[in-house]
């Protein structure tokens, strides 16, 4: 998507030499340097750099916000693989014969993304350096607001916190659901007069027509309205998933009928798909939340809350929905081909951005990974081995599962110095007397049967299967089937789930992550071009990054 029409870029040439082994030279053109976008919609960032001198092998984004997240802080890590832009993220290269394109493509746009960009270029030798030119995104929400108020007359605006740099030519307003109104661009308002009668309004952009503001109740304290707490929704494969939603309608009317749907106008709970899997949690008053459990990759769509009054024509769809998507785990290595002795950085990724920040637990072989370095879904290898790579999964766990793994944890500590305790008192008592000793050795024994576990590892070696079976508690721990493509084979294979540690909560489902291995680059591939080069471009400055100088 291009921006360059209708805006006026502020242009800054600088030429900067950089201090680099080889004294190259490289130029960086970023247009637009200023993005105003609406949540949920789709972004494209653009930047572009000489390569004269310099044969990039290949490039990525990054964020400044995101450096908690990073390993180093001066090192910046690809915006591909972090977790908050997971399957969001999308790159693009086109190369020419003097210089390259790079554009970054950032959809379903919350306002947490809003903040700099910069690009990051990768050489043939492993050098690297990021741009000091930043692309600047601010992601807004369309509001409605009531902006004057007379007896005979109320004027709604439909607004952005920032002036939208793909502007909309109309604007559409919506009543009580339905299209009813068409506004120019210059017009974001709508008048309504005291003949209008009651109703809900919200309005949308041409740009995104499907992307609506909230809505606001004309005459009536209590109009249509179906409002959703999260319009884009991303849940595990096996785990269970919460739609908040709350509505509202005329006081007169009294609500007989309320039910969800996907597509048809067909109630989920008598829909053979999901018969024994919803949940509605809502009433009759105004909470239509809905609970979705034992996800499927089939169940990702988009649904709808519908409820019926006593009226005739008394009924009412919440549009544009929610939209699910329903994701596994992968892991994904960087470099893709590692050779022997290099670092290597495994992400544990998924195709849609999970909420809430989850805690990701790594393991070699299905044992929980301790000493090596890991930072939120990535794992470090320094020094790997080719055959030692694919050993590692990933998973992920919610608060519950980090607190049984530190109440085991701690259990197992006090079960071992209690065990201490009692075997020196025993060892003392019976060399003050031996023959009392073996008859309270003997007792023991019959008294209790139990075994004693030397670790962890032998204790879940005997948990009982049903402990692993799945359950509906979206926050437990979440893994995926190991597998292996190409150069790489399974080596062994991951343990039974009766064989999982015991701080895994019962009845939790658990999904592997998939380790994938590619002969292709993980950079991202020119694609064929003719366009010309644009001369019109905001040049910055290219550094050196000083942190490493590996390719990613």
């Amino acid at each position: 998507m291009s921006f360059k029409c209708g805006i006026l870029s502020l242009i800054i040439l600088l030429s900067i030499s950089v201090s680099g082994a080889l004294g190259e030279t490289l130029r960086v053109t970023c247009s637009p340097q200023t993005l105003c976008a609406l949540r949920e919609s789709t972004v494209t960032l653009e930047c572009s750099h000489s390569n004269t001198t310099i044969r990039p092998q290949h490039s990525f984004w990054f964020s400044p916000k995101q450096q908690a997240k990073w390993r180093n802080e001066e090192d910046p890590e690809d915006l591909a693989l972090d977790s908050d832009y997971a399957g969001r993220v999308r790159y693009k290269n086109n190369r020419y014969r003097y210089s390259s394109i790079s554009t970054l493509t950032i959809s379903e746009l919350r306002e947490r993304d809003s903040g700099e960009y910069h690009l990051m270029i990768v050489t043939e030798t492993g050098q690297k350096y990021s741009s000091s030119t930043a692309v600047t995104l601010t992601v807004s929400d369309l509001q409605m607001k009531i902006t004057s108020e007379t007896e005979k007359q109320k004027v709604l605006t439909c607004s952005t916190s920032c002036s939208l740099t793909s502007k909309p030519s109309y604007y559409y307003w919506f009543r009580n659901g339905q299209h009813e109104h068409t506004t120019n661009e210059p017009q974001k308002v709508l008048r309504l007069h005291s003949s209008d009668g009651p109703g809900s309004y919200s309005c949308s952009a041409s740009s995104h027509p499907e992307i609506r503001s909230n809505t606001v109740c004309n005459n009536d304290e209590n109009c249509w309205s179906v409002t959703y707490s999260d319009r884009r929704v991303c849940a595990l494969e096996g785990s269970s998933v919460d739609f908040p939603c709350t509505y509202s309608y005329p006081r007169h009317k009294t609500v007989t009928k309320t039910f969800w749907y996907k597509v048809r106008l067909i109630d989920l709970s008598v829909n053979e798909q999901f018969a024994g899997r919803v949940e509605f949690l809502g009433d009759k008053e105004g909470n239509c939340t809905l609970r979705m459990n034992n996800l499927t990759k089939s169940d990702s769509g988009v649904y709808y809350f519908r409820f019926i009054t006593d009226t005739e024509r008394g009924s009412f769809s919440g549009k544009p929905g929610v939209n699910l998507s329903v994701t596994d785990l992968q892991v994904k290595v960087s470099p893709t081909t590692p050779s022997e002795g290099q670092t290597v950085t495994q992400t544990c990724i998924s195709t849609c951005t999970l909420p809430n920040n989850p805690t990701y637990i790594w393991y070699k072989n299905g044992q929980p990974v301790t000493n090596k370095p890991t930072r939120y879904n990535k794992l470090y290898l320094e020094s790997a081995s080719t055959e030692d790579v694919p050993q590692y999964s990933c998973a992920i766990g919610g608060p519950e599962a980090s607190a049984v793994l530190m109440l085991v944890t701690v259990g197992v500590a006090l079960f071992l110095v209690l065990l201490l305790i009692v075997g020196w008192m025993w060892i003392r008592k019976r060399n003050s007397s031996p023959g009392k000793g073996l008859r309270s050795t003997e007792e023991s024994g019959k008294c209790d049967s139990a075994p004693v576990y030397s670790n962890l590892s032998d204790l879940a070696m005997t948990a009982d299967p049903k402990q692993t079976e799945g359950s509906d508690n979206q926050d437990g721990v979440h893994y995926s089937s190991i597998q292996f493509k190409r150069s790489y084979t399974q080596k062994q294979a991951p343990p039974p789930s009766s064989t999982l540690p015991l701080y895994f909560i019962e009845d939790e489902d658990v999904h592997y992550a998939a380790v994938n291995f590619s002969r292709d680059s993980t950079a991202p591939q020119p694609l064929d071009a003719d366009a010309d080069e644009d001369p019109s471009r905001t040049y910055g400055q290219i550094q050196k990054h000083k942190s490493s100088t590996k390719a990613a």
